[in-house]
């Protein structure tokens, strides 16, 4: 009985999920006591910089992955990783230079975090195609060991940010190794052909800006944190976009199997499906955070946290749409509708940028949280509009459960 249980990919995936949430609380909330909130967001922003610049010399290569999938295209995975490792090894030159240029610790770990992210970016797309269940497996281990090394730092060594940031790159390379092994293929970074070098620019371009809004959604209001106020508030702000960031955990796992299957077909019904359960989950969590917030923010990173809450709570507001855009735009990336996600997330990103500039200086870290929830609902109700029109239909089937999706799901978890 559990074997069959385990053996559905949205089950398998939620459980996945779950055990990372539980693993990053505890990672998450030993780093925030670690530092402090002037110590924690400085990370914050340092890691924010990192994986901006990492999704754009990425160049959305990896985002055809799901497309080419879908076109059956000869030697698709070898043809992949050789660009990948091509693309490390110019990445690690370059970021080697600028160490010896600029002799700074701070640009010298970015310009290591750099390159090991775009490849882990790169590797998990692969992933998610071609062995979900491995991935899977793989980021439990890896979160598990992200907590024990997180653990060893806090009980052992003195207050020091560059020590977390090595732990990241640990991660990072444990994911690069994994997947290689599980390839069976050394990649050769000189074996590249022309004809698909011009393919993946042509789709990763547009691929890239739409990744670097989805990016710039989540991470820029940190980085429009930082003219108007302390290293401190934006400690406190990043609280509550990492309490959020574990609820988006959960429609992550059911996103991860829709790219698998919107890889092979449109899969409507399954989205409308995963779409009223993930409502139901979300707006059940979003009722504890406002009862129970303050005494959760309190036992997990201390009293020094505490006034995080009300950004929290704002922050939490949006999520609803996020879980919207999640688990519809995958349908349209491995339709090849590339353009059509990046234009609604630029008006998200553009929202974003002219509420921030407007709120920030006046509200600090609250105007920001604002200016955030205002963002997701542009960006998930203009993809939750355009899904209802284009498949004709009626907005409460796609997100309200009832008696027959209960039903369902009954059955779906006896069987």
């Amino acid at each position: 009985m559990i074997k069959k249980f385990l053996k559905n990919d949205y089950v398998f995936s939620v459980m996945q999920k779950s055990i990372n949430i539980l693993t990053s609380v505890v990672t998450v909330s030993l780093i925030n006591r670690y530092l402090g909130t002037e110590l924690k967001g400085e990370y914050t922003y340092i890691v924010n910089i990192a994986t901006i610049l990492a999704v754009v010399l990425g160049f959305g290569f990896y985002e055809s992955y799901p497309y080419a999938k879908r076109q059956n295209k000869e030697s698709q995975l070898k043809n992949y990783l050789n660009v990948f490792f091509l693309q490390f090894i110019i990445y690690i030159i370059i970021g080697i230079s600028m160490g010896f240029v600029i002799k700074s610790k701070d640009i010298i770990i970015i310009s290591i975090l750099i390159p090991i992210q775009v490849l882990v970016s790169q590797m998990q797309m692969v992933g998610i195609v071609e062995f979900i269940r491995y991935r899977q497996i793989l980021q439990i281990v890896v979160y598990f060991i992200d907590m024990i090394l997180t653990i060893l730092v806090y009980i052992f060594i003195p207050k020091s940010m560059n020590i977390l940031l090595y732990i990241l790159i640990i991660k990072d390379l444990i994911y690069i190794l994994s997947y290689l092994i599980k390839c069976r293929y050394i990649p050769n970074p000189f074996k590249v052909e022309k004809k698909f070098i011009i393919f993946l620019f042509k789709f990763g371009l547009v691929a890239m800006m739409t990744k670097l809004l989805i990016e710039l959604n989540y991470r820029i209001d940190v980085l429009l944190l930082k003219p108007f106020v302390s290293y401190s508030e934006i400690g406190l702000y990043s609280v509550g976009a990492k309490l959020a960031q574990y609820v988006w955990l959960i429609p992550d796992a059911f996103k991860e199997v829709i790219y698998s299957r919107t890889a092979k077909n449109d899969s409507v019904e399954e989205i409308k499906f995963v779409l009223k359960i993930n409502m139901v989950i979300t707006m059940t969590i979003i009722a504890g955070i406002i009862v129970f917030g303050k005494f959760i923010i309190n036992v997990l990173y201390g009293a020094e946290y505490l006034d995080s809450y009300v950004v929290t709570c704002i922050i939490f507001a949006g999520i609803p749409s996020m879980v919207l855009y999640k688990l519809i735009s995958p349908l349209y990336m491995a339709r090849g509708k590339q353009v059509k996600c990046f234009l609604i997330l630029f008006s998200s990103v553009i929202s974003n940028v002219i509420l921030s500039f407007i709120l920030i200086p006046i509200y600090g870290k609250i105007g920001a949280a604002t200016a955030v929830v205002v963002a997701y609902s542009v960006c998930g109700l203009i993809f939750f509009i355009s899904f209802l029109k284009e498949y004709k239909l009626k907005w409460n089937e796609a997100i309200i459960i009832n008696k027959n999706d209960i039903s369902k799901l009954m059955k779906y978890l006896k069987r």
